[in-house]
């Protein structure tokens, strides 16, 4: 029995000596939190947590880590780190967690300089290469907007048309909560969620989708801002209603209710008027340009009717792993008004003056809506579906004249032409794609793209041309009058697959294929009055065209230095059957796409980068084979199946610097572009004013442009000031009458933006500019189109007697007459109104406003291209005054703290 116990006894004494023996191993890497360098011979100390007992002490190797072997598990520890010029770092450990991971070390400078930061611009943070920004530590005005919050931010300038610039670069994206709001157009979010609902303000550098799910920085980045929404504002309803009604039958209403709960969002929009508003994100009036308006947007051109509306909802389930976001939108525009442009042609015979007189009367309907849905499988997988869809319809009516003069003065052709069109037009977009991550980093993604679309449209063209002999009479007269019909049908089919894998841990190679089929049917026909088949100006054709595409790159990549170079070859073959006029065009191009780029990170927030971009440009159909069906009374297009590629060679190069903590702010970029033997028009001018145009290769040419851009941001007495410097100019050849004609154009301007404000007292913008342009054509050499430009626009908000607002801004432009143009042209565009706000938290406004004061607003573009110049003047808002209301409002629901 005393056997027995004794050796229970020794048992459970050795038992517990094998347990108080047991050990683990602490191991971690050491590195600088900026660069992310590691920190070789950097000093590690364990000691004891209870009494500060040094244990044992070790360095840091060359790629940072250390370990300590043999640390019994009977205690807590502490680990200390050190390493000169970097401030000291205690960690506690545990047998629980013994990989500590990484371990960063702050320098001691930077440390400071986030500390002054902090202490200068109340609540600034920076995160790597994020800025973010606590909001309720800039004041804004009761109801602000996002836009109104983001004026008050250091770093961030924001112009009257909602553009916002970040660190001396244009943001092209906002988010909400991370994810897209209605669209990519920064200003619906901007100017329609309130500035009380935003807990942070985050601006960064947006990596591409491939970067992202590869992990490989492939130095593709969007400047970006990031809206966090507070977490009481995230659950509940708000909005605002704005109306008002002015004189010449001027009126203007919107609306946008919005409820979020949580990771839910759905939002509506509704907006009706004549102003020029087409959407809540599109209330720039002044803008002046031209175009279409098809996308329901308003150019500028024109008096414009129009009514949009759109509902939005995403939301994100089981723990973020699944997750919708859909948007539909409609869109009505009625656009009419008139335009004349005056033109200068020239040619090697001599010039043409051309004054063209056109009136116009558009009617657009657009529905779209997508819809994304994104599945997250596992941990390594992610499944992803996209559709969209878009219908038009759309009704446009003309009628004009064109008068054309020779050098002397004496008429060489007169037009008149009326125009009717009935068009339709579907399409529809199906995606998916898989992303997986594999072992050992790495990944592979297939993307499958589609596309089907038909275009319907029928209308009328009537022309009737006069011809002068040089006795400045009349000498013939055509009539040109068809029936025209339209019945257009194609799809396409891409799959994209990419396959990543690292190397080392710098780098990586990457592989990619593109394979992909588009066809296409083209039906357009034209009759004439007796109904009978026109076949100079109809055209049926079907078309195929198959193409693949492989590649392979390099991407090397630390935190200071990314390098990538790569190469993709493309093989296209090209089947074209013409009926109407029988051909049957078979074509293949062989295309490389060589790219190399390098981007280094001097210090943080201090980057230079350099790329080289080169592509194969293979012809278009239309460019081979011109459709007849384009072609009208004075203009035909001639066929070149023969037609080959051309290259266009792109360096680049650009270096910018921030610092936030002295609100400084500097940049340089620029690229040039060589295009070699470049597909060109040859163009011949008949001794009837006929144009006759081809497209041609201009061997032992090479078509060139380059711009550049320069600028300095600082904070001079509470005012943000940026100087800048653009320029940018090249040369182009054309061919006319067998004549090898080379332009020459160049634009330098300098500018400046300033931006300051005081809450509730005022606030104020200021943006100018001044440069020159030059062109000049080698057919024409004494005939120069150069001229001095300057533009400026001011805003002044002032806050008065508590409740009281008055706003004003000013566009003005001036531009010098040129040979082609003969007048100086200066117009002022002044706007203004003045408000007063009612109800508890200001939610109600009431303001009487006028368009224009000066009644100045008159449409005007200028135009140079190769050897044609044209002075174009417009129908456009012109001055009305308005009185109208804006009400705000919320309600959020409580949530516990």
């Amino acid at each position: 029995m005393p056997g027995r116990c004794l050796l229970i006894y020794m048992s459970i004494l050795f038992i517990s000596v094998q347990v108080m023996g047991q050990s683990f191993a602490i191991t971690g890497v050491l590195q600088d939190t900026g660069l992310h360098r590691p920190l070789y011979n950097g000093s590690v100390i364990l000691l004891h947590a209870k009494d500060s007992f040094i244990v044992a002490d070790t360095r840091a190797d060359q790629d940072g880590r250390f370990i300590f072997n043999g640390v019994k598990d009977t205690s807590m520890y502490l680990l200390y780190f050190s390493y000169p010029g970097y401030v000291g770092y205690w960690y506690r450990v545990d047998a629980s967690h013994p990989d500590i991971g990484t371990v960063n070390l702050f320098k001691r400078e930077r440390l400071l300089k986030e500390i002054v930061v902090k202490a200068k611009v109340a609540s600034i943070r920076i995160i790597g290469d994020t800025t973010e920004y606590v909001a309720d530590s800039f004041k804004v005005q009761p109801n602000a907007n996002v836009e109104d919050l983001l004026r008050q931010l250091p770093g961030l300038q924001i112009d009257q048309f909602g553009n916002i610039t970040a660190q001396g670069q244009k943001v092209k994206k906002v988010l909400v909560d991370g994810e897209e709001f209605f669209s990519d157009d920064p200003t619906l979010v901007t100017r329609n969620l309130r500035a009380d609902m935003i807990s942070k303000v985050q601006v960064y550098d947006k990596r591409s989708d491939a970067a992202v799910f590869t992990g490989i920085d492939d130095g593709v980045k969007d400047k970006t801002i990031n809206l966090k929404i507070k977490e009481d504002k995230n659950h509940g309803i708000f909005g605002k209603m704005d109306a008002g009604a002015g004189t010449d039958e001027h009126y203007d209403a919107q609306g946008m209710f919005n409820a979020f709960n949580k990771k839910r969002k759905m939002a509506v929009f509704a907006t009706t008027g004549n102003i020029g508003r087409t959407g809540l994100g599109s209330a720039d009036k002044q803008k002046i340009g031209s175009g279409d308006n098809d996308n329901g947007t308003y150019t500028g051109k024109g008096l414009p009717t129009a009514t949009s509306m759109g509902a939005h909802y995403d939301n994100a389930w089981n723990d973020n792993g699944t997750s919708f976001n859909g948007n539909y939108t409609y869109n009505l525009m009625k656009v009419n008004g008139e335009d004349r442009i005056i033109s200068q042609n020239n040619l090697p015979t001599g010039l043409i003056l051309g004054n063209t007189y056109n009136k116009f009367d558009n009617s657009s309907i657009r529905h779209a809506g997508n819809g994304k849905y994104v599945y997250r499988i596992d941990s390594t997988a992610t499944l992803a579906s996209y559709v969209n869809g878009v219908v038009l319809d759309q009704t446009s009516n003309s009628e004009g004249s064109n008068t054309n003069l020779k050098e002397d003065s004496s008429s060489f052709y007169d037009n008149r032409t009326r125009d009717h069109n009935d068009y339709h037009s579907q399409s529809y977009t199906a995606n998916v794609s898989l992303e997986k991550r594999l072992k050992a980093g790495s990944t592979v993604s297939l993307y499958f793209d589609n596309n089907f679309s038909n275009d319907r449209a029928s209308g009328a063209n009537y022309s009737i041309s006069t011809f002068y002999g040089n006795n400045n009479l009349p000498d013939s007269t055509t009539i040109l009058d068809l029936k025209r019909y339209m019945n257009d049908d194609w799809r396409t089919h891409t799959l994209k697959a990419y396959f990543t894998s690292p190397l080392s841990k710098q780098l990586h190679i990457v592989f990619n294929y593109e394979g992909g089929n588009s066809y296409s049917n083209d039906d357009k026909r034209s009759l004439d009055p007796d109904k009978n088949e026109n076949t100079r100006f109809s055209t049926k054709r079907t078309s195929d065209v198959w193409s693949h595409q492989a590649g392979v790159a390099l991407n090397f990549s630390t935190a200071r230095l990314i390098i990538k170079a790569g190469n993709n070859i493309q093989a296209m073959r090209m089947n074209i059957t013409e009926e109407l006029d029988p051909i049957h065009l078979k074509r293949q191009f062989l295309n490389w796409h060589p790219n190399a780029s390098m981007q280094y990170t001097i210090k943080p927030y201090n980057v230079i980068n350099v790329s080289y971009t080169g592509n194969s440009t293979t012809p278009e159909k239309t460019q081979l084979l011109p459709m007849a069906y384009n072609n009208s009374q004075l203009v035909t297009w001639l066929r070149n199946p023969g037609l080959n590629n051309s290259f266009t060679h792109i360096i680049g190069a650009g270096y910018n610097s921030s610092q936030v903590s002295a609100n400084t702010y500097t940049g340089i970029s620029g690229n040039i572009t060589l295009n070699s033997r470049p597909i060109v028009q040859d163009l011949h001018v008949t001794s009837a004013g006929e144009y006759i145009y081809q497209y041609v290769n201009i061997s032992g040419y090479t078509n060139s442009n380059y711009n550049g851009t320069a600028y300095f941001s600082k904070k001079i007495i509470n005012v943000q000031t940026v100087f800048a410097l653009f320029g940018d100019g090249g040369t182009a050849y054309s061919l006319i009458n067998d004549r090898v004609n080379k332009l020459r154009y160049s634009s330098y301007s300098a500018g400046i933006e300033l931006f300051g404000s005081k809450v509730k007292v005022y606030s104020m913008y200021l943006m100018g500019r001044a440069g020159y342009t030059m062109n000049q054509s080698s057919l024409q050499p004494d005939s120069k189109n150069n001229y001095w430009f300057m533009e400026a626009k001011p805003t002044l908000d002032i806050y008065f007697m508590k409740r009281f607002q008055l706003h004003t801004d000013v566009n003005y432009l001036w531009q010098e007459k040129s040979q082609a143009f003969s007048d100086n042209f200066s117009r002022v565009i002044w706007n203004a109104w003045i408000g007063r706000t009612f109800l508890k938290n200001d939610q109600l406004t009431v303001k009487i406003s006028c368009n224009d004061i000066l009644n100045e607003n008159n449409g005007y573009s200028r135009t140079a291209t190769n050897t044609f110049f044209s002075e174009e003047r417009y129908t456009t808002i012109q001055r009305y005054f308005m009185i109208g209301a804006t009400w705000s409002f919320t309600r959020f629901k409580t949530i516990a703290q």
